[in-house]
């Protein structure tokens, strides 16, 4: 039998889909003096973490709970992702990943039952949200490492699942996994909303931004979520410097990323393989 010649259609079908392969691959070079001093901060922001912040040996992740864990998944998965990836396919991989362990963190902590997430337990109402989503954010990640890499139909699923979940969260009152299932739609619409490659990276920036702000604000949203808790900053003076230092060095992160979202870099071509550049 004669195959049948490709029509207009099948030509235009082809071009397009293309193209579409063309966009996810493009290329964008991190600021790798950027990407770098931030995996340093967020390092040094960790380890004064962990420090006690109070003369009664009450260190930082008892002061500011789930919400400063959750708020580092964020930032070490988007910062190792702007200093990793060198095409757009590689921010939505790496946005993909942190969601998943983001998610995965969230499942934790229902699962445990752990101390930073108090009474009632979730398990019948956030582990059927959350450990979905990690799944799917996995899922996410390896479709777009095919080749060639699938679209962005499963970064839509989740988003919206997320979204969802988030509205009935908050209509329940259940502020903490109401905002994390909020981050987890918001995060890939983000990164998979911008038609470049310089969008994205200015997406991931401005998410990796907003898990800067929730960091500096632990100390205050961890007593509201556990129901009480002492005045953090009270003890910047009476007992030690350390969560003074902390929000010093989370505002050089957000400071690190801000410029990422206000001043881009302009987009520079990767080698070809001839060691020309090749197209953007």
């Amino acid at each position: 039998m004669i195959a049948a010649p490709p029509t207009v259609a099948d030509a235009a079908d082809a071009a397009r889909d293309a193209a579409a392969v063309a966009a996810i691959l493009a290329p964008t070079l991190p600021v790798a003096s950027r990407a770098r001093a931030r995996i340093v901060v967020a390092a040094l922001a960790v380890a004064v973490w962990m420090l006690p912040w109070r003369s009664d040996g009450t260190t930082g992740p008892e002061l500011t709970g789930a919400a400063a864990l959750l708020g580092f998944v964020a930032v070490w998965g988007l910062a190792a992702t702007t200093l990793l990836a060198h095409t757009r396919r590689g921010l939505l991989v790496g946005e993909a990943v942190t969601s998943a362990a983001f998610a995965a963190a969230m499942t934790a902590l229902v699962m445990a039952p752990h101390p930073w997430l108090p009474p009632p337990d979730r398990s019948a109402t956030c582990l059927p949200i959350f450990a979905p989503l990690a799944a799917l954010g996995l899922l996410d990640a390896v479709s777009r490492l095919r080749r060639p890499p699938l679209g962005a139909e499963v970064a839509v699923i989740r988003a919206v699942t997320a979204l969802l979940c988030a509205g009935a969260l908050f209509v329940a009152w259940d502020p903490l996994p109401a905002a994390a299932a909020l981050w987890l739609g918001l995060a890939p619409l983000a990164a998979a909303g911008p038609a470049t490659a310089r969008g994205a990276r200015r997406a991931v920036e401005a998410v990796l931004l907003l898990a800067c702000i929730v960091l500096f604000v632990a100390p205050e949203l961890h007593p509201a979520v556990v129901g009480a808790g002492p005045d953090v900053r009270a003890e910047v003076e009476t007992g030690t410097p350390w969560p003074f230092v902390f929000w010093l060095v989370v505002v050089a992160l957000a400071t690190l990323s801000g410029r990422g979202v206000l001043l881009p870099e302009p987009d520079r071509l990767l080698p070809g393989p001839d060691g020309a550049p090749g197209p953007s």
